[in-house]
């Protein structure tokens, strides 16, 4: 039979229990979710980067995004005055 896995939640200490008694029994295998901290996920994002962008590539993003800004802040109505 091929292993399954699935992530549970555990409720209650009964719960955490039978689970540790299955375990026991050699029946489930329990193994503690790995959490990843943000240093670890920036490292692997930065890995994966292949030409880092240049001040110039950087300028011209941040130029579009504040351009697309300001297009929609001018399309907003203003708000009536009460």
């Amino acid at each position: 039979m091929k292993p399954e896995t699935f992530e549970v939640d555990i409720q209650s200490k009964e719960a955490k229990a039978l689970l540790k008694q299955l375990q026991a029994l050699g029946i489930i295998t329990l193994r503690p979710k790995k959490v990843r901290s943000l240093a670890e996920v920036m490292a692997d994002i930065r890995a994966k980067v292949k030409d880092p962008l240049t001040e110039e590539e950087v300028m011209a993003e941040v130029k579009a995004v504040r351009r697309s800004k300001n297009r929609h802040a001018a399309a907003r109505k203003p708000q009536a005055r009460r």
